[in-house]
């Protein structure tokens, strides 16, 4: 026997290392809540587009989040607008740019009424370098009231340049099934 056969590990050896590692990795894996979760939800809410409202160089896609989001991409030439529930401008977009409007009811969902006061003079902030922003748009929030399992239409409205259109979509809550696990803790 040579000085580098002593070196080398032994298939035992490497067993037992690879089982500690395991161990160690998968401890955290098992867990059943987040650090600092006291209960699962209740119910899983999905929106779903179903129309986008036939807007040339635009592309809208739901974020799959615990709250949906929204996500729109636009790349025209004329500014598309969005509107909020109360049918006042909410958002434009531009090729090079996404600003959100200050007197919107929806700009206080938005991080960035965080950051800016609202201005007399200024009601246009900047949200985006870019022609993408997205948000958690209120009205793909299920409504606490609609029951267990419930499906539910939602729209919003859009402009571009003079033509009105809509982005709309469905909203499904599903109830999750509880299960007794206090025999298991």
């Amino acid at each position: 026997m040579n000085g580098t056969d002593q070196k080398r590990p032994t298939p035992k050896r490497l067993a037992a290392v690879f089982s500690a590692a395991a161990l160690i990795m998968a401890e955290p894996g098992m867990a059943h809540q987040p650090p600092g979760g006291n209960a699962a939800p209740e119910a899983i809410t999905r929106a779903t587009i179903v129309h986008t409202g036939n807007i040339s160089a635009m592309t809208a896609m739901i974020l799959d989040a615990p709250q949906p989001a929204l996500m729109i991409r636009y790349q025209g030439d004329e500014t598309l607008t969005v509107y909020d529930s109360d049918n006042k401008p909410f958002l434009r977009f531009a090729q090079s740019r996404v600003e959100a409007s200050t007197r919107s009811r929806h700009w206080q969902t938005l991080p960035q009424s965080d950051i800016y006061e609202a201005d007399e003079d200024r009601h246009w902030v900047q949200v985006s370098g870019s022609g993408s922003f997205g948000w958690v748009d209120p009205r793909l929030s299920a409504d606490d009231d609609a029951g267990e399992d419930s499906v539910t239409d939602w729209r919003i409205p859009l402009q571009q340049g003079d033509r009105d259109a809509a982005i709309t979509g469905r909203l499904s809550r599903r109830a999750l099934t509880r299960q007794d696990t206090d025999d298991h803790h």
